[in-house]
């Protein structure tokens, strides 16, 4: 069964089903990372759990560095590699690990100078400022290895690889998991080392899996030259995960810095809470991870119904899930609670803040799987804003407020937020169903054998880029005419659909439909990247069928490697491209020029997210030609071009 099949036809449920053991499997291995340090320092030492929970925002932040700048990676090599560039995409990955290391050691040193005083910022306890600070730096100064992993692992995710990076997470926990005690109590002989142990035990497991994907993830560096416009783009498109992630640091340190103002136990019984959450998300990370792929197919290809049966069974099943969590948050907490510690007043202050936390899972369900589904859909920014809502604008001033009411009404904060941001996702929603290309029902299936190439010969391929209102759509038509050769544009787009299986629409408005921010987000998208990558592989197969003229799509970037091909970009002075704008699409000047500009802005950015280069940049092209001297007229002088360049080969 191809991929138009699976997601397109099979059962919703049983896609689900097939997606998230794997997925479910690699976030319980994750979690393992979060949990094991907790669960032997309990037994230690009741400071070095309000350590733990000290640090953990701090991690988090590595974590979203880390991974972060691997996602660019790996979102950069995906859509090379989609379309046919490989050599391009070991240049990206070769770009990854020095880039990586780079980010360690500026990280390293930052948090190894600044860890004393940031742990004086959640305590007043000395004991507890020495533990933060020795797990700090040692997890932070020795993290080169989740750097390196994050980035290897991400190139061979990119490859298609998953079995190798799932073999290496299982080891580094394996190796977490042994010595960690080995080195807190000091057992066969070793040292009795505390906290710092543990600090030594996680690294040394992160150390275990870098090793593992080193052999097949490591990737040799290209030109020194290309260094710069490559770490551009990782970060470029790393940027928007970096950011999300360091979102929940910023609400967890901000909660840490509230309860801090009650006691350490409450910061510890807020961290405890942090351990038992990762296992109870499990199957709510697998639903957010599986849902992408199937939402963004079926959006792509129009079929919203899908879409929508999609997003239910994720929300029942995650409903289902984590009402497992609040049953045992709510009715056996204190078990939960001494599983790490047996301080009375953390147990005291987690016994009241456990149900009440355990509330907020059920709205939670929403809040954020509503995030995953827009962005699968290429909504960038409503995804954006809902996490910026839930993780900035909502937890840490409710958490503020409700502090002012006591300890017992602090933890309101949880399922008020939780209740709050998926309200606001319902609304998103809403607008979303009310959209033109939601509510407008899927053109008929093309019946036969769909479109087909039309017929050419040997001969040249002009390509061509144009501003909007420089009439280039007209002359490359004319142009074709005068040459004997194919004309595609509208066509292009009608095979690329009939190909993948994808909405002609969709496909014909990717470049438009980008928003004026997070637009390198909304272009990574999976549906956005799955158009792309078929309306290229149709352009190289109409430059296969022979001559032709090929209007938009970055089709002198896609043909780069193609001899025989001429580029022509297409501009006119703002004034004639006003008068064209209002001429063709009755606009006011006002309206056509915002036109001009937001749609010159977007096929710039498409251009650039496609190539990496500077839409318009004459040296890109054979000829830029200024359309104002007539239709007629530029399209004699590219078919005069073209002729000449023909019999000076023949």
């Amino acid at each position: 069964m191809n991929t138009s099949e699976f997601f397109g036809q099979e059962k919703i449920g049983r896609i689900l089903l097939k997606l998230a053991p794997p997925v479910m499997l690699a976030q319980l291995i994750q979690a393992l990372y979060n949990i094991v340090d907790s669960l032997f320092i309990g037994r230690y030492s009741d400071t070095g759990l309000t350590a733990l929970s000290i640090i953990y925002p701090i991690q988090l932040l590595m974590i979203a560095l880390a991974v972060g700048t691997g996602v660019g990676v790996n979102t950069v090599m995906a859509a090379k590699l989609g379309e046919g560039k490989q050599e391009e995409a070991e240049e990206f990955a070769g770009v990854g690990t020095p880039l990586a290391a780079g980010l360690w050691l500026v990280f390293a040193l930052a948090c190894f100078l600044i860890m004393p005083s940031y742990a004086g910022l959640s305590t007043d306890s000395p004991a507890v400022i020495e533990d933060v600070t020795g797990y700090g730096r040692i997890v932070c100064l020795f993290s080169l290895g989740l750097f390196l992993e994050s980035s290897w692992t991400k190139i061979l995710q990119a490859e298609g690889d998953m079995k190798t990076p799932m073999i290496a997470q299982i080891a580094g926990a394996a190796v977490n998991i042994v010595i960690d005690p080995l080195l807190i109590f000091g057992m066969f002989g070793l040292p009795r080392m505390g906290i710092r142990g543990a600090a030594i035990a996680t690294v040394a497991g992160q150390i275990a899996a870098a090793a593992i994907v080193a052999g097949k993830g490591f990737r040799k560096s290209p030109a020194l030259s290309m260094y710069p416009g490559h770490i551009s783009r990782i970060l470029r498109m790393g940027l928007p995960n970096i950011l999300m992630q360091a979102a929940y640091t910023f609400y967890i340190f901000g909660l840490n810095l509230i309860l801090s103002g009650f006691s350490d136990q409450a910061v510890t019984a807020l961290g405890l809470y942090y351990k038992w959450q990762t296992f109870f998300f499990i199957p709510l990370g697998a639903m957010q991870t599986c849902i992408i792929p199937v939402v963004s197919f079926n959006y792509a290809a129009r079929n919203i119904d899908r879409c929508r049966k999609t997003l239910r069974a994720s929300v029942l099943f995650g409903l289902a899930m984590m009402a497992v969590g609040t049953l045992c948050f709510t009715l056996i907490p204190v078990r939960m609670l001494r599983v790490f510690t047996s301080d009375p007043l953390v147990v005291e202050i987690g016994r009241t803040a456990f149900p009440i936390i355990g509330i907020s899972f059920l709205p939670m369900v929403t809040s954020l799987i509503f995030p995953v589904f827009f962005q699968a859909v290429g909504f960038s920014l409503k995804s954006s804003l809902l996490t910026v809502i839930r993780t900035v604008v909502l937890f840490v001033p409710l958490g503020y407020l409700f502090s002012l009411l006591g300890l017992n009404r602090f933890w309101l904060t949880y399922p008020v937020t939780e209740l709050l941001t998926s309200m606001t996702g319902a609304l998103f929603y809403r607008d979303f169903l009310e959209g033109d290309y939601v509510r407008t029902p899927a053109p008929l299936p093309e019946t036969g054998d769909g479109p087909a190439l039309k017929p050419s010969g040997p001969g040249l391929i002009v390509t061509i880029a144009r501003e909007h209102g420089s009439s280039g759509k007209q002359i490359g038509r004319r142009a074709a005419e005068k040459l004997g050769v194919p004309f595609y544009y509208k066509e292009m787009i009608a095979l690329a659909a009939h190909e993948s299986g994808l909405d002609r629409e969709f496909i014909s408005d990717i470049h438009k439909n980008a928003p004026d921010i997070l637009r390198d987000l909304y272009l990574s998208s999976h549906a956005v990247r799955m158009a792309v990558r078929a309306q290229n592989r149709i352009i190289r197969r109409i430059a296969d069928n022979g001559a032709c003229v090929i209007v938009g799509r970055a089709a002198d970037y896609v043909l780069r490697d193609y001899p025989g091909v001429v580029r022509v970009f297409i501009h006119a002075p703002a004034d004639f491209r006003r008068a064209r704008v209002m001429e063709v699409y009755g606009d006011t000047a006002a309206q056509a020029a915002r036109s001009i500009r937001r749609s010159d802005k977007a096929r710039a950015s498409y251009y650039r997210h496609i190539s990496g280069r500077r839409w318009g940049e004459a040296g890109n092209y054979e000829l830029t030609i200024d359309s104002s001297a007539g239709i007629e007229e530029c399209a004699d002088l590219i078919a005069d071009y073209v002729r000449s360049l023909q019999k000076g080969r023949s």
